[in-house]
Formats: C-alpha cells, structure tokens, sequence
C-alpha cells in the first residue's frame, strides 16, 4: 500500500464506506473511484486523468487532491504534489495537520526549507506529542534552520566543466586523480557491446593532462570487463587501482573491492582484495590513502553504526605472490558514521583530511558532503558540511581534492551537462586539507648504477615519529612519497648491504605547493673508506648541543650499526669557514664527539666507534655562499672496519 495513503487518506480513500466524500457531485465520485482502482493497480497516468476529470467537475473536492498529490509523490514530480497539497490546505479541514506534515517533507526535499519549517511548525501546533510523527515534525526543524543558515551564508564555487575530451554524451563520474595532478581516472556508463536492448555497464577511462589542457579520455581496456566495474581509486603514484566490481565468481559478497597494479605502463589482471576488506557484507568505493598506508572504504558488513559506515584497513604490503596484506579492519567510529549511510570516502593525500557523504549528519536533504580532520592515530572531529552550493537538496558524493588542497573535482548533471560530468572549482580556504607536494626519484647502487629496491621512510622531525614509508622495488628502484607542506622531515633510504641515505626536507615556511622534490639517491655498499652525510643531526648554533630533532637520525644510525654488528665507524664533524681555524677545529671535533657519546649512551660499544673534528679542511661546497657554507656544516660517519 503507498505510504502517504497510510499517512494521511487511508480513511479517506479506501474507507468510502465508513465516510461521505467531500463531494457532491455523483460524476465527480466516479471518476475518484476509478483513479482508486487505477492508482492501485499502478495505472498512474490513467489515475491522473481520472482525477482531473473529478476535479473538473468539483474544484473543491479534497479526496481527489489528496490522492493527486499522493500518485506524485509516487512517481517523484514533489512540485506536483505541492500544489495539490497547498490547494488542500486552503479548504481547511480536519486533515490540516497531516496535510502540513507531507507538504513539510515534500518541500523539504524539494530545498525550499522556509517553506518547510512553516509547515512542520504549523503541525506541531496542531497536533498532540502522542502523535506517531510528532518526534520526526519536531527533529526537522532544527534541520530546515541549519539548511536555510546554509543558503544565508553560502560558499564560494564556481564549477568548470572538464570539457569533451574527459566528458562524453554518457554519465562520466567518480573521478580519482595522482598526486601529480596528471593522470584523472573515472567511471563511465557505457551501452553495453552487443546488447539488444537499452542496457547500460560501467567502464574506467582515462585521461592525462598535458600542456594546460586534458587529453581525449580513453578506456582502460586491461581492466574493463563486459561487466561493471567502478567507483575506483588510484594511489598517488599511479601504479596501483582499487575498484568495486559486484557479483563475480571469485567474490565473498555482492560487491567487492578489486586491485590492480601497474608496472611499465601495463596494468595487470585484477584480482580480489581478499579478506579482511572483502566479506559475506557489501564493500565498495574505496581511497587508497597517498603513501598507501591505509585503505578506506564503504560498507555495511556487521559490527557498524548502521547502514553504510566508513571503514579502513592498514595495508602492511603484498606479499611473494603479490597478493595485499591487510591489518584488522578500523570502524572510523561515531563521529564519523552514523545510524544512516555514510558512503564514498576519499581521503586526501595529507592523510588527515576525509571528505565523505552522510544521509544522516545534519545538511540539505538526501546525501550531502562533509570533512572530518584526523588528530592523533584514530579520532576524527566533528564533521563539518561543506556549504551550500556544493551541497543541495539533490544527492552530492564523490568530491576529491587534489594535492595542493585547491581544486576539488565532482560530477554534477547540472545545466549545460549531458547526463553527469565532471567539473572541478576552487575549494574555499575553510574545507582545504593540507598541502601536499611530493618527493620521487630513483635508487642505485653508486658503483654499478642498478636500481635498487629499498626501504623509504619519512619521520617527522617535530616529534620523531615514522609518517610514512614505502620502498623502491615495484618499478625497480623508483619511488614517490607524500610530503605534507608545514613541517621537517627526514628521509632514510636503506637496504641490507648499503649504507643509508638521509635527506632533510623544511617545509614550515611554504604556503603553496611547490614543484615536487626529484631525487637521484646513489647507495654506497659497505665498504671501508665509505662515508654517508649525516643530513637530520642538528645542534645549537655555534655550539655542541645535539638537538631533539637529531633524535630520529641518531637512531638510525645506532639500527644500522646493530644491524651491522661487524662494521667500525668513525664519527666526523665539519664546519664552514666563517671563524678562525682553531676554534672551527675546536666546534666540529666537540659536535663529533657529542654524536659519539649519544651513540655509547645508547649500547653501542666504544671499540666500534671513534670521531675525529675536521673544521673546515674538507669542504664539500663553496664556502662563498650561504648555501654552500650550509653543506659544508655537516656530520658524517665513515666505515673504518668491516672486521
């Protein structure tokens, strides 16, 4: 039976017996009848015309509205069904109440929220708190006020289509995109080859931007099935793609989430995430997070908030085989989810920032798009809309942002579109995650110039804590890391055999992302006379007092001599030349030494260490700049022994 004949005219419509029509007129009552049966028989048009006819006949007949309204609620045309409930509502009867309540609620979804709150206010005023929809008539009006606050105060956003190179005269949508803006992924539906009806699939295109402008989309044939699969999410260096694909032989319930990985510009056949992702439950629309440290995802397997809840799976690397492994999977918990839906996540590449999709958290109506910022390892903050327009009273989900937190991309059917395409526009500085720019480069042996495949880590100085790591062996020795802008790093690059290698990367004073950082790191094998710089120890200035963001590196170092437990170093110390001889001699050997006593204090034996203070008589670098000079203040550890 429809739902707003239980609500309001279940007496009224199929109750005839028990009630005189509002009627008098015997042409107008047949035609009711006969939209009654019609209605109930699914005939909608042919009700609708039967009802028009009864209207005709007695403008005044309040029945016949209500059952208009009620076929257009059902056949979803809400403007239609307002006016017939607002010409209802003008013969004042004893149905004013639940009259108000449904023309509160189509309004509502209609985004006409003042109209709305005077509707659900005027049902609270009529009817009594015994009433089964007095709760829901008193909870949306704090919703219909948060909505029109909204409108009061809306966001900036001024949405650009990507054009016809990325968009089609199909749906294209749920775009994903690289960390260096270059490469844009996204789902389209396609009419499926071969079939003899109007049948539809999801495929993945692609397109590369280059040279201001998007290159003509083209499908990602390796991938594409004559199935569907969509809602894709590709990692920050383009090489590896988690998608959702449902009902396939190899899955464990009715969508699963699916990977594939790309080496030399080829991307292999997809297989299943496997457990704990994937379950008996519904998983979908995964976000890979930029350094690949964390899947999240979409579902609605046991142990949630309620419907759909945003999970995620900390993903510890593939194995042998090649197949990922997953840690126990992470319910984001109740500031994120909810009793309704929360649904297409999309963690950005900073790895604090989600932007996601709630029916539940307070918004516009429907879905509605909101930002949670992560502190600590697993608590989220209250999330926050995103504003009206990017939000409405239609359904919003899929937004990412790029890197630099600036451009945020969508797919909208607005005008101007054919079906959905997708558009992106500036992101108001309130909902920008952080800025992110990026490190790659390639890892090789400094003698023999192969690639190597090594470990990568970044540790952020402020607190010496491990950010991210990933390494170098998918693509043999080439690698991208995520660097969030606002803070110091250290970067180690190791591996069995090799000394390692650190970088320094200060990036408290940026306010943009800049060009990313490119890198040639040569390996040194451990040999005598072998020596590496020392980049993440730091003292006072002109002083011998270790730093505490030398920490992070210091213990690097005593990992790798317990790793190493038949190698000897030597503990060196270098200055500019900015000072006299004597007491540059003085500073570099005490600096030496105070690396020295960090590393006994801290187990390792005096027979395998010793320092040495060179001043400044071994310049790497002019000493004419500041930036050469800066070289030039340096600490190094040398192989004296490999005994």
């Amino acid at each position: 039976m429809k739902l707003l004949i239980t609500i309001i005219a279940l007496c009224l419509i199929l109750g005839v017996n028990a009630q005189e029509l509002s009627t008098s007129s015997k042409k107008a009552e047949k035609s009711f009848h006969n939209a009654t049966n019609l209605f109930q028989q699914g005939a909608n048009s042919a009700a609708i015309g039967e009802l028009q006819k009864a209207l005709k006949s007695d403008a005044g007949f309040l029945e016949a509205m209500l059952l208009m309204a009620d076929i257009y609620n059902e056949i979803k045309q809400d403007s239609l069904q307002v006016v017939y409930l607002e010409r209802a509502l003008n013969l004042k009867s004893e149905h004013t109440a639940k009259i108000n309540y449904v023309l509160a609620n189509a309004c509502y979804r209609m985004g006409k929220y003042q109209q709305a709150l005077e509707a659900y206010q005027a049902f609270v005023s009529l009817e009594s708190p015994n009433h089964p929809f007095y709760e829901k008539a008193q909870a949306k009006i704090p919703d219909c006020r948060f909505a029109i606050s909204l409108y009061k105060h809306a966001v900036e956003m001024d949405a650009v289509n990507l054009g016809d190179q990325v968009n089609s005269e199909y749906n294209d949508y749920w775009p994903s995109l690289t960390v260096d803006g270059k490469t844009l992924v996204f789902t389209r539906l396609n009419p499926a080859s071969g079939a003899t009806s109007r049948q539809y699939q999801e495929d993945f295109y692609m397109s590369a931007y280059e040279n201001g402008a998007w290159m003509e989309s083209q499908p990602m044939q390796s991938i594409n099935t004559p199935n569907n699969e969509g809602a894709q999410s590709i990692s920050a260096d383009g090489k590896l793609l988690f998608f959702t694909a449902c009902s396939r032989s190899d899955g464990y319930g009715s969508c699963d989430i699916y990977y594939s990985r790309n080496r030399n510009g080829n991307w292999s056949i997809p297989q299943n995430a496997g457990e704990p992702v994937n379950s008996g439950a519904w998983e979908s629309q995964p976000s890979i997070s930029a350094n690949g440290e964390y899947l999240y995802f979409a579902t609605n397997r046991k142990g949630g908030k309620g419907g759909m809840d945003i999970w995620r799976c900390r993903l510890n690397g593939f194995d042998t085989s090649g197949k990922p492994q997953w840690s126990d999977p992470e319910n984001l918990g109740d500031s994120i989810n909810t009793a309704g839906n929360e649904t297409s996540p999309f963690i950005h590449a900073d790895g604090r920032t989600l932007y996601f999709a709630s029916d539940t958290h307070r918004g516009l109506g429907g879905s509605d798009i909101f930002y949670a910022r992560l502190t600590g390892d697993s608590c989220w903050k209250t999330p926050e809309n995103m504003g009206y327009p990017i939000n409405t009273h239609n359904d919003e989900q899929g937004l990412i942002v790029n890197a630099a937190g600036e451009t945020a991309y969508f797919a909208s059917d607005r005008p101007g579109s054919e079906g959905l395409d997708i558009y992106q526009f500036e992101l108001y500085p309130a909902v920008r995650p952080t800025p992110v720019s990026y490190v790659k480069g390639k890892v090789f042996d400094d003698s023999t110039k192969h690639a190597l495949c090594a470990q990568i880590e970044l540790i952020d100085l402020d607190n010496n804590e491990l950010v991210a790591k990933t390494e170098s062996c998918w693509e043999l020795g080439e690698f991208l890391m995520c660097l969030p802008l606002g803070k110091e790093y250290a970067f180690n690059v190791s591996k069995s055999g090799y000394l390692f290698h650190s970088e320094n990367f200060s990036l408290k004073q940026l306010r943009e992302a800049e060009d990313p950082v490119q890198l040639d790191i040569p390996l040194s094998a451990i040999e005598i006379g072998k020596a590496t710089v020392l980049r993440n120890i730091f003292f006072e200035t002109g002083k011998f007092t270790l730093l505490s963001q030398s920490k992070a590196e210091l213990d690097k170092l005593i990992d790798f001599l317990v790793n190493n437990p038949q190698v000897k170093i030597e503990i060196g110390g270098h200055t500019d030349s900015i000072g006299s001889a004597e007491l540059n001699q003085e500073l570099s050997e005490n600096r030496a030494k105070a690396v020295y006593n960090y590393l006994v204090e801290n187990g390792v034996g005096r027979s395998r260490l010793s320092f040495h203070g060179y001043g400044f008589t071994v310049p790497v670098a002019t000493n004419d700049t500041e930036k050469g000079r800066a070289k030039n203040r340096r600490t190094e550890f040398k192989i004296i022994s490999t005994d």
